[in-house]
């Protein structure tokens, strides 16, 4: 097999691989697009994330807040799993990879948005998987 041949076939299944992960990252934070009237409607910056872990509430995410609850901690675990822990301290799977791991699921603690559909995880999930890149 030629150099350009095994380039070329390296160079497709990174592609599909690529592909693949934001298929199921889509999966992952599909719902509906948010609420109209959240309780915050200015929503305050979170500060750039120093480790693993950062408090997080309706207040920083305002409209495209997903939860029931308005506040609670995320966190990434070993192997990138994004997990977020409500006021009651019950730590729920935000991915696959913390779902595999045996942590909750996070469906029943979202909240619906105004087209009945359950906001999307999407806000919540990107803010949690860049700590990950803080404590790596």
């Amino acid at each position: 097999m030629s150099a350009y041949t095994r380039r070329a076939r390296q160079t497709r299944s990174a592609v599909a691989s690529a592909l693949a992960g934001l298929a199921l990252l889509g999966l992952t934070a599909c719902g509906g697009g948010g609420r109209s009237a959240p309780h915050t409607t200015d929503p305050v910056p979170l500060p750039s994330p120093t480790s693993g872990k950062q408090k997080m509430s309706e207040k920083n995410l305002g409209y495209t807040w997903p939860l029931k609850v308005d506040h609670g901690t995320a966190e990434c675990r070993k192997d990138n799993q994004a997990v977020f822990t409500a006021p009651d301290g019950t730590t729920y799977a935000l991915n696959d990879r913390a779902r595999n791991a045996g942590y909750r699921d996070i469906d029943p603690m979202r909240a619906s948005g105004d087209d009945g559909d359950k906001v999307s995880l999407g806000s919540l999930l990107s803010k949690t998987l860049k700590l990950c890149r803080a404590a790596h």
